[in-house]
């Protein structure tokens, strides 16, 4: 009877603990540059992928923002970060989707940069079909001047986060359009 309590017990134990531990979800990441069309591939599988013209090289990676970054030889630093829309700290319970998640996470991100640095914000371009917008932060802070440009778009519950900052060879207009086109020509 010992027995049978005890294995009854060490079977609930194991039970409740691995219903305790969180799923994760495995991912793969890839990318290098493709000589003969002159372009760099990154992918974070199952959540995105991206052809970059031109060679880029592969830079530091945040692990909190998933922010891959790249450079090219005019010294334009380009971060990417793909995620779900339900891994967002205002999001969690999925409520936002599709533009609507857009919006939203337009307003988080630059709020944080408002109350945090006093950085002023300007919303480019925001398209409700494609769902994505463009934006940029920018002021100054005790390092200098930050002038970022940034392109959020959502895609059947994937995110793509992109960013241009420290580059003065490129206009805005050109800053835009780049993220734009990288946004648009995404490989699903």
């Amino acid at each position: 009877m010992k027995d049978k309590f005890l294995k009854t017990f060490i079977i609930c134990f194991v039970i409740f603990i691995t219903s305790c531990a969180t799923q994760r979800l495995s991912t793969i990441v890839g990318g290098e540059y493709n000589e003969s069309k002159n372009e760099t591939d990154y992918l974070v599988f199952p959540f995105g992928a991206v052809t970059i013209p031109g060679k880029w090289e592969k830079k530091e990676y945040n692990p909190v923002s998933k922010q891959q970054y790249f450079t090219n030889q005019d010294s334009v630093i380009l971060a990417i970060a793909f995620g779900r829309y339900n891994n967002y700290e205002f999001n969690l319970d999925g409520s936002y989707k599709e533009f609507d998640f857009v919006m939203a996470y337009y307003e988080w991100d630059s709020e944080y940069f408002i109350k945090t640095y006093g950085l002023k914000r300007e919303l480019f371009e925001s398209d409700s079909i494609k769902n994505f917008l463009t934006y940029r932060i920018y002021g100054d802070i005790e390092q200098g001047k930050f002038n970022t440009y940034f392109l959020v778009g959502e895609n059947r519950g994937n995110i793509s986060l992109l960013s241009i900052s420290k580059s003065d060879k490129w206009t805005s207009e050109e800053k835009f359009n780049f993220l734009k086109k990288l946004y648009l020509k995404e490989k699903n």
